[in-house]
């Protein structure tokens, strides 16, 4: 891993995302680089009379780069490699267009809570950064306590299909030295499928047992289950892939959002798969 991409308005949301990408680039020796996008002050056009001062767009540049300039030097202070980009442009759109330009290795996002990161990021704004950029991106919850990967669980209705994304989770958990990688199968009665043997045979011929950590989780659908698994295990990292879109809108697409650990508390990495 050579870039992790990280996006701030340096916000506490933004901070802990970066407490995410420190830990990572501790791990890998990788570069982080800082990424501030400002929007163009707009006038009310209600009070056409009122309008906001020339010089006001200048202020808002000036202000991020100062504020980039500072964080840069105090990760440089902590030996981390750091570079950084601060540009005009809706947010959502200009992330895009910068990991397309720089190709990172990994994207880390923090997001604001269960409103904020159903509304912001897995809704169409979130799905649009997904759809149009191939790097995994992690989405880190503000309220989350985050330190260390050392527990990780990958989400998945195990189908050989995995085995491209399991390849490369394992290299990452091998690189964050995590203790244990957890392959979750939520058993909602409707939904859940037992493993075959045959998929069995194909993962310990790819990956061998010992790295083939199963676990089964009760729930009346998958957010429950989802929610019964994090409430009984510490859990570092969720990971999930977006080949798997059935199952990730049988989770975000929930009213009771806020009810859900893995939207305030663990953060989220999400492998883009065609």
């Amino acid at each position: 891993m050579q870039t992790i991409l990280v996006p701030t308005d340096f916000s506490k949301a933004a901070d802990n995302a970066l407490k995410m990408a420190k830990y990572i680039a501790l791990k890998t020796k990788a570069t982080i680089h800082l990424a501030n996008f400002y929007s163009i002050p707009m006038s009310d056009y209600s009070y056409p009379e009122i309008s906001m001062p020339g010089d006001l767009l200048g202020e808002v540049r000036d202000a991020a780069k100062i504020e980039i300039e500072k964080l840069t030097l105090e990760l440089q202070a902590e030996g981390y490699s750091v570079t950084s980009t601060v540009s005009m442009g809706m947010a959502t759109d200009e992330i895009i267009e910068l990991a397309i330009k720089m190709n990172p290795d990994l994207i880390v996002i923090g997001t604001t809570g269960a409103t904020g990161l159903v509304n912001k990021l897995i809704g169409s704004n979130a799905e649009h950064v997904m759809e149009n950029v191939k790097q995994p991106i992690i989405l880190v919850p503000q309220e989350c306590n985050c330190g260390q990967l050392k527990k990780i669980v990958y989400l998945a209705e195990l189908k050989e299909d995995d085995t491209p994304v399991l390849s490369v989770l394992f290299d990452f958990a091998d690189l964050m030295e995590a203790k244990s990688l957890k392959l979750l199968n939520i058993n909602t009665g409707f939904f859940f499928q037992p493993i075959d043997e045959n998929l069995m045979t194909i993962l310990d011929d790819k990956f061998g047992l010992k790295k083939i950590q199963l676990d089964t989780v009760d729930g009346a659908d998958i957010v429950e289950g989802i929610d019964h698994y994090l409430e009984k295990h510490k859990v570092d990292l969720v990971v999930m892939s977006t080949h798997k879109k059935s199952l990730l809108e049988r989770i975000f697409v929930r009213s009771n959002t806020d009810k859900m650990a893995l939207y305030t508390k663990v953060p989220l990495l999400v492998y883009h798969k065609d």
